[in-house]
């Protein structure tokens, strides 16, 4: 009897300790798996926003392959993140491109980016087109709402337009601001000019006209140039920041529509198409003269520099083409990726 009780209570206790051990696991399962979600939040991902797949597609610029989606009711062109990378402001523009009929968006839908899932969806109150998001060093979101020919400035804590900047000119699609927070330029796109904005006084102080046509819009480095890719002729159109007037026309090898300063201002990438192929030119900025140019795929809408690699979002492949900077040549494209234009860089939550 007594040998009975004694082999009992050995396999109870051998039974305690496994459980002991398993549970021991399991506990830090628990607790390393967020830690180890939280690391990944860490990485810097480039995100290209896709219309008609409702959907922002990310990717690790350093493995160079796509590693999530987040699904959004919108239609998303652009995207914008909170200053500590928490949040992604994604503005529903239309199921059309620029200038053509459609659904016209008046939403944007705000994203975790820790869960990567939308926690809210902000109404604007009217059909408004909005296109691209810029959070300033304040807080303020400013939103280009294309339908109302102006630049709309989102109180983030209800998702209500607060105030209004008019910009004078239709469909202001793209705008750009100075690094004291105080002047905003916007590309009008088909009335082919550039609308200069004061910030603090909510103003719209002059119009730089500047082709037939215009598409995207730049700052330099220092902040001293603007450019603004020409939708008419085979040229960037370089705006003196100071006086605010066209200073000369950059000549490139096709219709450019993407324009990219390298961040250590030393280079412009420009993105043309010339219909048949895309391509991709480097321009040098001390002497504004094309140095480099490469053939990628058709229309090269979006430009990013990581590292020193600039990765190239063709819209019309739905490829992610990538530069190597240091060696000047082409890598592999990351085939298959969407069909966008905004490519942006997420650095990630501190």
């Amino acid at each position: 009897m007594k040998d009975t009780l004694k082999r009992s209570s050995a396999r109870t206790s051998l039974c305690f300790r496994g459980m002991k051990y398993i549970f021991a696991i399991l506990f830090g399962l628990a607790t390393t798996l967020p830690l180890c979600a939280q690391r990944k939040n860490t990485e810097p991902l480039l995100v290209l926003p896709e219309a008609k797949g409702h959907r922002l597609v990310l990717i690790d610029p350093n493995a160079k392959v796509v590693v999530g989606t987040i699904s959004v009711p919108g239609w998303p062109h652009e995207v914008a993140f909170s200053s500590d990378g928490k949040i992604a402001y994604v503005p529903s523009y239309s199921d059309a491109i620029v200038g053509t009929p459609g659904l016209d968006g008046q939403t944007i839908d705000v994203v975790d980016m820790q869960t990567r899932v939308v926690k809210k969806t902000w109404d604007l109150g009217e059909p408004l087109r909005p296109h691209k998001a810029m959070v300033e060093k304040d807080g303020s979101l400013f939103v280009s709402t294309e339908l109302a020919h102006s630049i709309s400035i989102v109180d983030t804590k209800t998702g209500k337009i607060r105030r209004e900047i008019p910009t004078g000119a239709m469909q202001s699609h793209m705008f750009v601001v100075t690094a004291d927070g105080r002047k905003m330029y916007t590309a009008n796109l088909s009335a082919g000019s550039v609308s200069v904005l004061d910030v603090p006084s909510y103003r719209w102080v002059k119009i730089i006209p500047v082709s037939e046509t215009v598409k995207r819009i730049a700052l330099s480095v220092d902040g001293k140039m603007l450019f603004v890719t020409d939708g008419s002729s085979k040229s960037v159109v370089l705006i003196d920041t100071a006086s605010d007037k066209v200073r000369q026309k950059i000549a490139v090898g096709g219709v450019p529509f993407a324009a990219y300063p390298s961040p250590d201002g030393k280079w412009l990438l420009v993105g043309e198409d010339s219909g048949s192929k895309g391509k991709l030119e480097v321009v040098d900025l001390k002497d504004l003269t094309v140095k480099k140019s490469y053939d990628v795929d058709r229309l090269p809408y979006g430009i990013r520099v990581v590292g020193n690699e600039a990765f190239v979002a063709c819209y019309l492949s739905g490829n992610v083409d990538v530069l190597n900077m240091t060696s000047w040549t082409m890598e592999s494209p990351i085939v298959g990726v969407a069909h966008g234009d905004g490519i942006t860089l997420w650095h990630g939550i501190p």
